[in-house]
């Protein structure tokens, strides 16, 4: 099965809400305090933007900067969120389910990289 160039797009924007998402079930739950639900929103707000002109960039043809910056972005979400993590929670970060959190942010992200590296290979 082929992907198209607007399912890849599709689903990096699918996974920048997924960030809001999960910090809500998370939030749900009482593992996430609502600071950690901003930072979830932030994230996500950040990437489906990205994602969202990146796909916009795509349709009219013009420079992929909007791809570099939909790739860099995930790249500075994976080292910021473990230091904002042990910042605001310090010794309660080693508790299963914020590791959980900050397995499932990292997963994330990496995922959205490899989706827009895909997209930035097939540029001519």
């Amino acid at each position: 099965m082929k992907i198209t160039e607007d399912k890849m797009y599709f689903s990096y924007i699918l996974l920048g809400l997924l960030y809001f998402i999960s910090k809500i079930i998370f939030y749900i739950f009482g593992f996430v305090y609502l600071r950690g639900i901003i930072l979830g929103l932030i994230a996500a707000v950040l990437t489906i933007t990205a994602g969202w002109f990146s796909h916009k960039e795509y349709k009219e043809k013009r420079k992929p900067i909007a791809r570099w910056i939909a790739i860099l972005i995930p790249v500075l979400i994976i080292p910021l969120t473990p230091i904002i993590m042990i910042h605001n929670l310090g010794q309660e970060i080693y508790h299963i389910e914020k590791i959980t959190i900050l397995v499932i942010f990292e997963c994330l992200a990496i995922a959205q990289i490899i989706l827009m590296s895909g997209c930035l290979g097939k540029l001519k």
